[in-house]
């Protein structure tokens, strides 16, 4: 998870998913683990150096906070 602090007052949230993960969990369970792994690791380093926070994970998502739209909207579109 993040190392920062997390923003304060009016915040942006951005949440990801993985479109088709269930049907992509049960027939590659594996390749899935391994697309994961990476996705997070995409999304964290693109989420920090864009100063957000990384706070939580939803199965096959991540939600994360930042102190403006902009700054959401980058990291997102750069990930």
């Amino acid at each position: 998870m993040s190392t920062g602090d997390p923003p304060s007052g009016v915040v942006t949230f951005l949440f990801t998913d993985i479109e088709g993960s269930t049907r992509r969990w049960e027939s590659e369970a594996d390749a899935m683990r391994a697309a994961l792994s990476k996705h997070d690791q995409v999304l964290q380093t693109e989420i920090e150096s864009h100063d957000g926070f990384l706070f939580g994970h939803t199965g096959d998502g991540v939600v994360a906070a930042f102190a403006s739209p902009r700054s959401a909207v980058d990291a997102a579109v750069k990930a």
